[in-house]
């Protein structure tokens, strides 16, 4: 039987609940970052926790500009939505169309099997930025190495497919991917602190807080280089309206978030992923940069229409362990302090004890 969510006269004992639970994680485990839990635009928790710069005892605040990793990638989805709606492309043409370097192992790749990972093209390893001077350099290490299976054929996450779909978006709409996402998604919706590339007065560093309580600085990224893939920062508050926007057709047609939220296998859509939990369906995407310090999670439960949504800056591990349902398959793994915080602000909504 499903889990009922937390009734409105019991959200004033969720809130006092969830605060803190994550003043706890906070303080054994070191969360640090923000977390926002709203149903519908009825804000339940908005907190946060810990130092955007530990050296210099900046804390984090609500208002804080975390980078969103992969979870940009809907956001690059969205965008290819969009140039669909304009009828300027087609998810079944090839990507040889709009990316004339395309080398002959791509032949048969379609912005589809991009937007799916099934493009069984290449992909770029988590130390490869370092080497890169524009997400461009990503997209042509990629089409250097061999495919790993014939499109359509199997499912393998690829961060160069979504660097390569951003690529088709600046092709297509002439306009660079920044410019193309803040004019049709980021202005018309207010969010004002939402954009592409450096975080504008970036004050948040990166941490990996190990077993024993030690913290461990972690390397600066070059968040331009991330592109599609993981190039976006955003605040709790602007994903919230992000949120909100999907339910209705101010920005993304009906049609186009049908296509976005669903299931083309491996509990993938176009940037999103799918599962069940407490007897009711998440559509959710993580971002995680371990190298840098930097993660996220964004989960919505639709049919409840809650929306959580949490950022870090510290990616060291916990005691605890959290289960995902990750190509269709539950997938147990330690759980940095954010993801605890996160499925534990969770239970307590759902009214399961931790």
């Amino acid at each position: 039987m499903p889990a009922s969510p937390a009734p409105a006269n019991k959200d004033a004992e969720f809130t006092r609940a969830a605060s803190a639970a994550v003043e706890r994680i906070e303080r054994e485990d070191g969360f640090s970052g923000v977390i926002l839990v709203a149903r519908g635009d009825h804000v339940l928790l908005r907190k946060a926790a810990g130092f955007a710069d530990r050296e210099e005892s900046i804390p984090n605040t609500p208002e804080t500009k975390f980078s969103l990793m992969s979870v940009t990638k809907q956001f690059t989805a969205a965008g290819i939505m969009l140039l669909v709606q304009d009828r300027m492309v087609s998810l079944n043409d090839p990507v040889s169309k709009y990316y004339p370097a395309s080398p002959p192992t791509w032949n048969g790749v379609t912005i589809k099997h991009l937007l799916t990972h099934t493009s069984g093209i290449g992909d770029i390893g988590a130390n490869d930025d370092l080497r890169f001077r524009t997400y461009k350099d990503a997209i042509r290490v990629a089409a250097e190495r061999p495919t790993v299976f014939a499109p359509g054929t199997a499912y393998s996450y690829n961060n160069a497919g979504y660097a390569l779909l951003a690529a088709i978006i600046e092709r297509i709409s002439g306009q660079s991917y920044g410019d193309f996402l803040r004019t049709r998604i980021f202005t018309p919706l207010g969010m004002r602190n939402t954009g592409y590339g450096a975080i504008p007065g970036d004050i948040v560093r990166g941490y990996d807080r190990d077993i024993r309580g030690v913290w461990h600085r972690e390397r600066p990224v070059n968040y331009e280089v991330l592109a599609g893939e993981g190039g976006i920062y955003s605040t709790i508050d602007d994903m919230l309206v992000w949120s909100r926007a999907l339910r209705g057709n101010q920005i993304l047609s009906a049609a186009s978030r049908e296509a976005m939220f669903t299931d083309y296998g491996h509990s993938y859509g176009f940037g999103w992923r799918f599962a069940i939990e407490y007897g009711r369906k998440l559509v959710w995407h993580t971002g995680n940069f371990f190298q840098a310090g930097l993660a996220s999670i964004f989960d919505r439960f639709p049919e409840d229409d809650l929306t959580v949504v949490a950022m870090t800056n510290n990616v060291g591990l916990t005691k605890s362990t959290a289960t995902l349902t990750i190509e269709g398959k539950p997938t147990t793994f330690p759980a940095n302090a954010m993801r605890k915080t996160v499925e534990e602000v969770e239970r307590l909504y759902f009214g399961r004890a931790p």
